[in-house]
């Protein structure tokens, strides 16, 4: 589906993940490769908070995290209005109860913490910027 976004900051991301394998791995294969400026949140309430101070084009959100998951700052944010793209990262596989559920609370994408996933992320930022060239 076409992304939602209307950025307030042009192709600015924050990505909130608490694995920190991916939190170093996943700029190297994702948003250095679009050079895609952006920001890290070590878990949902992190990012709930940095989303107020800064607007953010992108987020990308991992779903199991420590103090808010990444399904509840998903409906936080989504309930507060935010209408940029939200690509959620999950290690469950298609279909299954927990990725279906967090796919529902608002996602327009969701991908898996493989390297196919990290070139579906690429993949969306190069269509949501060229939507906002």
């Amino acid at each position: 589906p076409p992304p939602r976004a209307r950025p307030c900051a042009p192709h600015r991301l924050i990505c909130a993940q608490d694995d920190m394998f991916l939190q170093l791995t996943m700029p190297l294969t994702t948003f250095d490769i679009v050079s895609v400026p952006y920001d890290k949140a070590g878990d949902g309430q992190e990012a709930l908070d940095m989303c107020k101070d800064t607007k953010y084009a992108f987020v990308l959100m991992d779903n199991e995290m420590p103090n808010v998951s990444g399904k509840e700052a998903v409906k936080a944010l989504r309930d507060r209005g935010f209408k940029g793209m939200i690509v959620g990262i999950t290690g469950h596989a298609e279909g299954s109860d927990e990725r279906n559920d967090f796919e529902a609370v608002g996602l327009d994408a969701c991908v898996e913490k493989d390297s196919t996933g990290s070139e579906k992320v690429v993949e969306l930022l190069k269509q949501a910027m060229a939507t906002y060239a």
